[in-house]
């Protein structure tokens, strides 16, 4: 084995020596300076970790392979030089390389293993050269990076692979690339503008989100799938074209793009996923395609400036709190031929057509006479909603049905309701009158709250008619 020495700060390395082994000199302080010779082939695991001390390195033409964490956590390199030979360079390489402010990587590299230059804080620019694939989390929180050059061969760039790249403005992805993986641009907030090629087939779970400087998008007609949450957070993003190709929108997928306002969801779209544009507060227009059969939990929650929605024959399943907060929402319309829902009477609500149970209302609600049963949250939220008649027909009011409808003064509830859910009135801050049928004043201070017995007003019955009388 070879013998190291380490005098006045320079590492004095034996001529012939082939390998520097893993951990030969992790934790030396004092290095400041390292001249490989010309016969080391390999770099061994954590070699140089730790040394934070160490400002030049020097590694010649012999070398072929960079294990991983060679010189992770060497704070004061600046700069590097990677020969020709060198073919892979491994996991954690150079993390947290802080003051590595420029690399040169030579086209003998075809990998870059992960995390291999992640959280250089200081590294400002790259040229990646061809058929070198991108791994996950290689230049992972590079706070710096403001310039990337692509391999034009390159197939995938990887999960979390620039994620944390606070500094890179624009983006041009190479025709080769098939996926943009998992969180690959998550937290890139400087990032303006990306061109996404023809060849790419799949954005990635957050694979954009938080990119808050990100304007405008094209998704080409390639695409088939937009991740969960792929671009959550894109304050903004004002809009963005999905193409006939997409088959599936992913959870939360545009949740809290506050800026965009409008969107088309296309005919090959059948499902809208939970939350998928939760959030999104300057979203004043909605076109469901007619191939749409599922719009999941939280889809449209808290869409603010949503004034009018159309749910298509096509949907047959609309999930919990859809709708939730759309707080313009002042008309609701489903299209005749349902075979689920419907909006009889020109009600402004959705209603569960089999079991007569209205799903959801809005402000501009006037409940038909034959709905039996008000859902669970379908006015939650609804904060303009200043009155509401109950009608003769309704036997059941699910949980949580009118609360933090703040706005709420008055309701009317019939002899007909046998059973009011958990919460229904909860935060309806601005109530003063329950008005009840007289006969009916003791059963629903059984039904209501406590709190709520005090706000109960008698409705005398009608007096009858001298006809009525005479009859």
């Amino acid at each position: 084995m070879a013998k190291f020495e380490i005098k006045d700060g320079v590492a004095i390395i034996p001529e012939g020596t082939t390998r520097i082994g893993a951990y030969a000199f992790a934790g030396c302080s004092l290095l400041e300076s390292v001249t490989i010779p010309e016969s080391v082939e390999v770099i061994g695991w954590h070699a140089f970790g730790g040394c934070f001390s160490l400002k030049n390195i020097t590694i010649p033409e012999s070398v072929t392979e960079i294990r991983g964490g060679a010189f992770c956590a060497c704070t004061s390199l600046e700069s590097i030089v990677i020969p020709n030979s060198v073919k892979v360079i491994r996991r954690g390489a150079f993390l947290e390389c802080i003051s590595l402010k420029s690399i040169t990587i030579p086209e003998s590299v075809h990998e870059i293993e992960d995390g291999a230059f992640e959280g250089c804080t200081s590294l400002e620019s790259v040229v990646l050269h061809n058929r070198m694939s991108i791994s996950n989390a290689i230049f992972k929180g590079c706070t710096s990076l403001k310039n990337i050059t692509f391999p034009e061969w390159l197939y995938v760039i990887g999960d979390e692979a620039f994620a944390g790249c606070a500094s890179l403005k624009s983006i041009i992805i190479p025709e080769s690339v098939k996926k943009i993986g998992d969180c690959a641009f998550l937290d890139c907030s400087s990032l303006k503008s990306i061109i996404i090629p023809e060849s790419v087939i799949e954005i990635g779970d957050n694979a954009f989100g938080r990119c808050t400087s990100l304007k405008s998008i094209i998704i080409p007609e390639s695409v088939k799938k937009i991740g969960e949450g792929a671009f959550w957070d894109c304050s903004s993003l004002k809009s963005i074209t999905i193409p006939e190709s997409v088959i599936e929108i992913g959870d939360n997928a545009f949740c809290e793009c506050y800026s965009l306002k409008s969107i088309i969801i296309p005919e090959s779209v059948t499902k809208i996923g939970i939350a998928a544009f939760c959030e999104c507060a300057s979203l004043e227009s909605v076109t469901l395609s007619e191939s749409v059969t599922y719009i999941d939990s939280d889809a449209f929650l808290g869409c603010t400036s949503l004034k009018s929605i159309i749910i298509p024959k096509s949907v047959t399943n609309i999930e919990g709190c859809a709708f939730l907060c759309c707080t313009s929402l002042e008309s609701i319309v489903v299209a005749e031929g349902n075979p689920k829902y419907d909006s009889r009477e020109g009600c402004n609500a959705i209603i569960e057509t089999k079991s007569n149970t209205l799903i959801y209302g809005g402000k501009s609600t006037i409940i038909p006479e034959s709905v039996t049963k008000i859902g669970n949250d379908a006015f939650d939220r609804c904060r303009s909603l200043e009155s509401i008649t109950i009608p003769e027909s309704v036997e059941e009011i699910g949980e949580c049905a009118f609360c933090n409808c703040e706005s709420l003064k008055s309701i009317t509830l019939p002899e007909s309701v046998t059973k009011i859910g958990e919460a229904a009135f909860d935060d309806c801050s601005a109530l003063t009158a329950i008005y009840v049928p007289a006969k009916k004043v003791d059963y629903y201070k059984e039904l209501l709250p406590e709190e709520l017995h005090g706000k109960i007003v008698e409705i005398a019955p009608e007096k009858k008619t001298k006809t009525e009388k005479e009859c």
